[in-house]
């Protein structure tokens, strides 16, 4: 981790900007934003599964795109979600997005529901088919310029289940002799996304890549940080504990509540926060990522002999930023950076050495969401139970970028609280 900005060249003669200094990486994703796109190899990955919306568009379309989902973030738009944390960002987010979970959870723990129906199987099938999907276009952005390659039946087929699942949503919620899906929003309080979209576009293709989207964004982000978090919590008594006593003064105990957990009293509860962050700096949801230079520009830093000198960019190039790296480099978090040490947030101002959610004019936009959605199950859980153990302690976390995504196979055991 000594350089922070280096250039790789590939065999198939073309080059790479690799940066981890903050500086870059505020040009490329802020003050050069203009300069650099998402790149084709990002599109046309995307594109046969999610179709077009705000991950895979560019300029005025992707403006566009994200004007029409910005409303529908505020804080004020909250939902009730399972206290239980395998499978809940999936319903989650299709009773956010669609006003119908798909109660993948339910199948889950129910053996009486795994064959229970035609909708039973129909949800499972959409579910094991996303993330197939989702697993394959990883192995596809492995091979860069030649992803087409990779293009199975098997892939295809998902990629229909996926979009027709969604389609069947949108045919709905377009059709006005169709009974809603939920009761009246006004009289429930019940926000549907989709519901909303509908005021600004009729597109049933524009809906459907839309609602998609955002889908894989809010089911595997959250699920991969509360994944960590709880592993991170079960391997630090100390924090665990520190964080236990803090959520029961702020909120109460599962039986004798004091606080509800709103937006407001969540964010407010900074030992959450500062935890979420941690695991956030840790293993970031996006350990590495890019863009493609659309005109010859510059980074502010990287060349020269001490690599402080600006370093060029040609049209075309990539520029390769790594969130993990940046998060471990002991010049900006200390000497300690691989440790986990919720503390450090402590009155910290997060800057450009922190992209737990990337930045400029393409930050996340479910960011709070995502936040609050984490922090209320944390909360729950610890209201719950006064111990998390990891199963297997001596085994190391892994540390490469195959893994860093979820701790995936991890098992820990739950301790019922007394109160």
């Amino acid at each position: 981790m000594g350089c922070g900005t280096y250039r790789v060249h590939s065999l198939f003669n073309s080059s790479a900007v690799w940066t981890s200094d903050p500086e870059n990486i505020r040009t490329v994703l802020a003050t050069g934003f203009r300069d650099f796109e998402l790149g084709p190899v990002r599109r046309n990955n995307f594109v046969p599964v999610l179709g077009h919306g705000i991950f895979t568009s560019e300029g005025g379309d992707w403006a566009y795109f994200r004007a029409q989902l910005r409303p529908q973030f505020t804080r004020e738009q909250e939902m009730d979600i399972m206290p239980l944390l395998f499978n809940f960002t999936l319903d989650v987010s299709t009773e956010f997005l669609f006003g119908k979970s798909v109660n993948s959870q339910t199948a889950l723990v129910s053996s009486q529901c795994l064959d229970s129906g035609p909708e039973v199987k129909k949800n499972k099938d959409f579910s094991k088919a996303l993330n197939f999907a989702l697993e394959y276009i990883g192995w596809r952005v492995r091979l860069q310029g030649l992803y087409w390659v990779a293009n199975s039946r098997k892939f295809r087929r998902a990629c229909r289940t996926v979009r027709s699942f969604t389609d069947d949503f949108v045919r709905l919620a377009l059709d006005p002799t169709t009974k809603k899906l939920i009761p009246d929003p006004d009289k429930t309080g019940k926000f549907v996304l989709l519901d909303s979209l509908i005021a600004t576009t009729k597109s049933s293709e524009e809906l459907r890549d839309q609602v998609l989207q955002i889908l894989v964004a809010g089911r595997d982000t959250t699920s991969s940080l509360l994944s960590w978090t709880i592993l991170l919590l079960s391997r630090h008594p100390k924090h665990l504990n520190f964080l236990r006593n803090a959520i029961l003064e702020h909120f109460g105990t599962e039986s004798s509540s004091k606080n509800a957990m709103t937006f407001s009293s969540l964010k407010a509860c900074k030992p959450v926060q500062n935890v979420l962050y941690e695991a956030l700096r840790l293993y970031p949801l996006v350990p590495v990522n890019s863009r493609t230079a659309l005109v010859d520009t510059i980074l502010p830093v990287g060349g020269g002999m001490d690599g402080k000198l600006p370093i060029a960019v040609a049209k075309g190039e990539q520029v390769v930023y790594s969130a993990y790296v940046l998060h471990r480099r002991n010049d900006i978090w200390g000497e300690d950076a691989d440790e986990f040490r919720p503390g450090r947030w402590e009155g910290r101002r997060m800057g450009w050495e922190f992209l737990g959610f990337s930045g400029g004019p393409r930050v996340c936009l479910g960011q709070q969401y995502a936040l609050n959605e984490a922090g209320f199950v944390l909360s729950r859980l610890l209201q719950r139970y006064d111990g998390i153990q990891s199963q297997d302690i001596s085994k190391p976390l892994k540390k490469n970028l195959t893994t860093i995504l979820s701790p995936g196979g991890v098992k820990v055991k739950l301790h019922k609280a007394d109160s």
